[in-house]
């Protein structure tokens, strides 16, 4: 119904596929870090323990069996108070560990080291673990591998950690742009397009079709008495009429069809590839779903009714307004014939139009 409008929810989504940083589907990439490592150093755990902030949304260790994991990621936490890289060959003959449940359980931590982990102003968020169930002989060489290694997945988290920063900014942004669009082309009332909106889309499609010789055909809506409506139920009553029958016709057209609300009770359709004998028949059907709605007024249950003109441009129109005039009087005709009726105009109004209702 209104062609070119940015919806919200579409847009986010092209947004995460763009970048695919909140799709918690995607972290497990990050393990790649851990089982590199674990390859580097022949080590058979890799983990990397971190704050709870970045605990929730970053995930990255190799050869943790799920039945230990929360226990290991305690364990692991104790690394945090170290402020440079370390490596414990066999953390059995330290008596602050010695009796941890990791050491004499499973699974059997013999080999302890870890590097911390930074972010670029070095503020510390955790620390990147290895660990054997034997002892191992670990160098300064190894030392310095491991604090490149722990500087590797620190990049990481922090492009990451900004992604998931610009990624929300553009959400909020494609949010802020969706509902400026909203408020410039629509009806804030019946969520239609507005008058401007309207003859703007309007005007593409008249030259979408005199340039490729396709029908186009317009039509004027109009509630019958609606006046009477506001007078006796009042104006909240009135504008629930209107809202309906908008969401009414929108249940009833195509996507690619243009729906405007060009003042008050008065709307207007552009059907693009469509023959004005066509868009008289849905007219028809818009005039007898429209009769079977009821509303609430004051003095119980009422029902409205509406009428219609349908014309098409001439090949001389390069723009919606002459096809729109000719409509409209075409539903002035209906309106003088008894209203919840649609006729038909031919090209030149001052024709008699023949009704098709």
């Amino acid at each position: 119904m209104i062609q070119s409008l940015p919806h919200f929810e579409q847009q986010k989504n092209e947004v995460l596929q763009r970048y695919r940083i909140l799709n918690g589907a995607e972290v497990h990439y990050a393990g790649q870090i851990a089982q590199t490592a674990a390859l580097a150093f022949g080590v058979p755990i890799v983990l990397a323990s971190l704050n709870e902030r970045y605990r929730t949304w970053y995930s990255s260790d190799f050869g943790v069996d799920a039945r230990y994991a929360e226990r290991l990621d305690q364990f692991c936490m104790h690394a945090n108070l170290s402020q440079t890289a370390f490596a414990i060959s066999d953390i059995r003959q330290e008596p602050h560990f010695a009796r941890d449940p990791v050491v004499t359980g499973s699974p059997k931590v013999v080999f302890f080291a870890g590097a911390p982990l930074r972010d670029p102003d070095g503020k510390r968020f955790g620390t990147l673990c290895l660990i054997h169930d034997v002892p191992q002989p670990f160098g300064e060489d190894k030392l310095q591998m491991l604090q490149s290694f722990a500087g590797i997945m620190s990049q990481d988290i922090c492009v990451r950690s900004a992604a998931r920063y610009a990624v929300r900014d553009l959400i909020e942004a494609e949010h802020d742009k969706s509902d400026l669009f909203d408020l410039a082309m629509t009806d804030p009332l019946t969520k239609a397009l507005n008058r401007r909106a309207f003859y703007r889309f309007a005007e593409r499609e008249v030259l979408r079709s005199s340039r490729h010789g396709k029908p186009l055909s317009t039509v004027m809506i109009d509630i019958d008495h609606f006046k009477k409506v506001n007078d006796v139920h009042g104006h909240a009553v009135g504008d629930e009429v209107l809202t309906q029958l908008v969401a009414c016709v929108t249940r009833n057209i195509r996507d690619e069809d243009l729906l405007g609300r060009l003042g008050g009770e008065e709307f207007a359709l552009v059907l693009p590839e469509t023959e004005p004998p066509k868009a008289a028949l849905l007219a028809n059907r818009l005039r007898e779903a429209v009769g079977d709605l009821t509303f609430s007024g004051r003095d119980g249950k009422f029902g409205v009714s509406i009428s219609a003109g349908v014309s098409e441009p001439t090949f001389r129109d390069i723009d919606i307004f002459a096809a729109l005039e000719r409509a409209d009087q075409a539903l002035y005709l209906a309106k003088q014939n008894g209203r919840n009726r649609v006729e038909l105009a031919p090209r030149r109004i001052d024709s008699t139009a023949r009704a098709v209702a």
